[in-house]
């Protein structure tokens, strides 16, 4: 008898969980996002459209990985009252080692086929009037780094 009342439990628990994921609750909350990035990294992003997880690569350290996140907007994102900074002749060589060294130290780690499959074929071309941000916490061993081109905004973020 016990038994039945786990199975209906459990029914009814994946009927709601299914409801809540096709009414769109169970989606992404621009808001969190925003918040979230504000929070533990001191940049403001506009609040996407789209969010698209590129990559997600734990290590068995705790808490330790690599993530790439792809956000999209319905239109170009103005970044004026964000903490990003516009690319430069003057930067833009600096950002572009900054993402060669992310995706140099994750495949470094051992990533899976697939997964760097998946990491060069996200790569943003950082070009003159991007904008981009960086900031490295705990000696360099925790950093993030966001490249905005046009309508997408990339997100790495390095945590060892």
């Amino acid at each position: 008898m016990k038994k039945k009342y786990y199975f209906i439990l459990l029914f009814i628990i994946l009927v709601t969980a299914s409801l809540y994921i096709l009414t769109g609750k169970g989606g992404m909350d621009p808001k969190v996002v925003v918040d979230a990035y504000k929070q533990e990294w001191g940049v403001t992003i506009p609040p996407p459209t789209a969010e698209s997880p590129i990559l997600a690569h734990e290590l068995a350290q705790a808490g330790s990985g690599q993530w790439v996140t792809l956000y999209e907007y319905d239109k170009i994102p103005s970044m004026t009252n964000t903490e990003m900074e516009e690319v430069t002749t003057e930067n833009q060589a600096y950002y572009q080692k900054l993402l060669n060294k992310f995706k140099e130290d994750a495949i470094d780690t051992g990533l899976k086929s697939d997964m760097k499959k998946s990491l060069q074929d996200h790569e943003p071309t950082i070009e003159v009037g991007d904008y981009a941000y960086y900031r490295a916490k705990n000696d360099g061993k925790d950093y993030f780094l966001a490249i905005q081109e046009k309508k997408q905004l990339y997100t790495y973020t390095w945590h060892e």
